[in-house]
C-alpha cells in the first residue's frame, strides 16, 4: 500500500512538472504558443499599408512580456493578394523541439480582401495576427463584453485589452 502510494505521488508529480499551463480562454482557433518571450520580426517586401500593421502589432506584443526586434527567426510577415478570402492569417511553421511550443511563425495580409480598408483596419488586423503569435485565440461579444479587444473577428478595434495583456503574460 504504501508502495503504491510513493509511485502515485511520484508519478503525480512528474507530470504536473512537465505540464503546460492552460491557455487563458480566447474560444475560436489558433493561440500557439511561442517558444520564449523575445520574437524577432522579419517584414518581407510589405506594402504600406503592411508596415503599418507590422509595426503596431509589434507595439501592442510590446506592452505585454514579450519584446519584438527586428530580425528573421520568429515571426515572417508577408502580405500579397491571396486567393483565399480571409484579411489575416498566423501559422506556426515550426516547432521547438524542447518545450513544444512555436519557434517560428508566419503572419500573412491578404492585400486581395484588404483591398479598400484603410490603415486603421490595418492596424487592428496586425494586432489580431501578432496577438495569434503571442497565443491569444479569437474573442467574441460573450467574451468582450465591451467591445475593445483587437481579438475579435468581426469587429476593427486597435489594441488588446487588460484580459489580452494578462493571457498573454500567463503563456509565455
Amino acid at each position: 500500500m504504501r508502495r503504491t502510494a510513493t509511485i502515485l505521488g511520484t508519478t503525480l508529480a512528474v507530470v504536473l512538472a512537465f505540464a503546460p499551463p492552460a491557455l487563458a480562454s480566447h474560444g475560436g482557433n489558433s493561440g500557439h504558443r511561442p517558444d520564449n518571450t523575445s520574437q524577432d520580426v522579419e517584414s518581407n517586401y510589405l506594402t504600406t499599408n503592411g508596415k503599418a500593421a507590422v509595426a503596431h502589432g509589434r507595439a501592442q506584443l510590446d506592452r505585454t512580456d514579450i519584446t519584438t526586434s527586428v530580425g528573421g527567426s520568429d515571426i515572417h510577415v508577408y502580405d500579397k493578394s491571396y486567393t483565399a478570402s480571409w484579411y489575416g492569417q498566423e501559422t506556426c511553421t515550426d516547432t521547438n523541439w524542447w518545450n513544444g511550443r512555436c519557434d517560428h511563425f508566419d503572419v500573412k495580409f491578404n492585400t486581395r480582401t484588404m483591398t479598400g480598408y484603410g490603415v486603421s483596419y490595418w492596424r487592428s488586423l496586425g494586432c489580431h495576427e501578432f496577438g495569434h503569435t503571442g497565443a491569444l485565440k479569437h474573442r467574441y461579444h460573450s467574451t468582450d463584453g465591451n467591445d475593445n479587444s483587437c481579438m475579435r473577428d468581426d469587429i476593427w478595434p486597435l489594441y488588446y485589452d487588460t484580459h489580452d495583456i494578462d493571457a498573454i503574460n500567463d503563456n509565455v
